[in-house]
């Protein structure tokens, strides 16, 4: 009995984490380059059950397992490639491929998908929140006044003389990247990219890779596993109390 509330105390917990990483997703469905969480339940530490043996009774014949209740986890991002939207702004760029673009922030070097770029008044190449955007050097790009072009390398023309070199980099697990606020990540062993193993699209935006629909119903298939098994809880616990009131008697 004790048991069956832990159980349902546990999965009450992790839906609602579920829910939680859900609602975060849709509600950066219209963010730029955002990627979404995923989540994956399981079971907590398994108890095994066996039997002595006669051999050794420190030694146990598993019979099977008992599964104590739902975890959530560490989240889990989604990395698939989002669509690409054609916007014919100069600097709006997007990662075809693996890679983020390098940026400066007050905390340090960061990393995003959000190619949202603009020129600032200095000349200086920034993110829409006003952070800096590298170039493979790691210094900021700077652009003189003047047609710009990027090419799908990276390599940034103004009046067909190159001026800068876009920064790109990336790791070897994608599970050491951090996402953080302002659409950036963060990663210890983030590395520059080879600029040739991708293609930066210059005039086009990558948009999240959030499907609203998918994210919808699974929210409501979530909702309906927490009312059940808030439910079950509130079974557990009259059953715990009538137990205890017949022990009183």
């Amino acid at each position: 009995m004790i048991r069956g509330i832990y159980t349902s105390a546990s999965a009450l917990r992790a839906t609602t984490l579920h829910q939680g990483r859900l609602a975060h997703n849709l509600a950066n469905t219209q963010t730029t380059g955002f990627k979404q969480l995923l989540t994956v339940r399981q079971a907590y530490q398994i108890r095994a059950m066996g039997r002595y043996t006669a051999d050794s009774a420190d030694y146990m014949d598993h019979l099977g397992h008992l599964e104590q209740g739902l975890m959530v986890p560490d989240q889990i991002i989604d990395f698939s490639q989002g669509t690409f939207e054609r916007t014919e702004r100069p600097f709006d760029l997007a990662v075809e491929g693996n890679g983020f673009f390098r940026v400066q922030t007050p905390d340090g070097e960061r990393y995003t998908r959000d190619g949202s770029f603009h020129r600032d008044t200095l000349g200086q190449l920034v993110t829409r929140d006003g952070f800096y955007v590298l170039g493979e050097n790691g210094q900021p790009v700077v652009l003189p006044p003047g047609e710009t072009s990027i090419q799908p390398n990276g390599a940034v023309f103004v009046d067909n003389q190159q001026v800068a070199q876009i920064g790109l980099a990336d790791v070897d697990d994608p599970a050491q990247w951090v996402q953080e606020e302002f659409n950036l990540f963060s990663a210890d062993a983030a590395a520059p990219l080879d600029p040739n193993t991708v293609s930066i699209k210059q005039g086009y935006l990558e948009l999240s890779n959030v499907d609203e629909n998918v994210q919808i119903v699974e929210m409501m298939r979530i909702l309906r596993l927490y009312e059940a098994n808030q439910r079950s809880l509130q079974v557990h616990d009259r059953a715990l109390s009538n137990a205890l009131s017949v022990g009183e008697v």
